[in-house]
């Protein structure tokens, strides 16, 4: 399966999604049906760290519109971590998205990493991950 999701720390706030080998446009699709299927199942925010590094694919309206069904009321941001150059385009669809009222595509945020998305979200978003300690 060319993509892999999971709840990314345990209070359920966060949710990891990550492309990998050669994925299509059926995994966007099926990603967003089982992120919506997860997130039904807990009534606070839950926000999204996605990696979209292994994934390059030109949105169309009927995807940003099938996106848009898919997103549960719950769903919070969007960190989103993508090759540099991709970065204009993602923006460009987010803005897109928000002109025509979609919700799936607001607060659009960007990182190198899912370490610096994992910051973005603890110090923007009061997102909890337990500490590591050395034994």
């Amino acid at each position: 399966m060319p993509h892999q999701i999971s709840w990314d720390n345990p209070d359920k706030t966060v949710v990891l999604q990550v492309y990998t080998d050669a994925p299509s446009k059926d995994d966007l699709y099926q990603l967003a049906e089982k992120s919506a299927a997860m997130l039904s199942t807990i009534s606070h925010t839950v926000h999204l760290i996605l990696d979209e590094r292994k994934i390059n694919l030109i949105l169309s309206a009927a995807d940003m519109s099938y996106l848009q069904k898919q997103t549960p009321k719950n769903q919070g941001v969007v960190v989103m971590l993508v090759d540099p150059s991709t970065i204009p385009y993602k923006t460009a669809i987010h803005n897109l998205g928000q002109r025509l009222g979609l919700r799936t595509f607001s607060q659009p945020y960007f990182a190198n990493s899912i370490e610096e998305a994992r910051s973005i979200l603890q110090q923007n978003f009061s997102v909890r991950y337990p500490s590591i300690t050395a034994k």
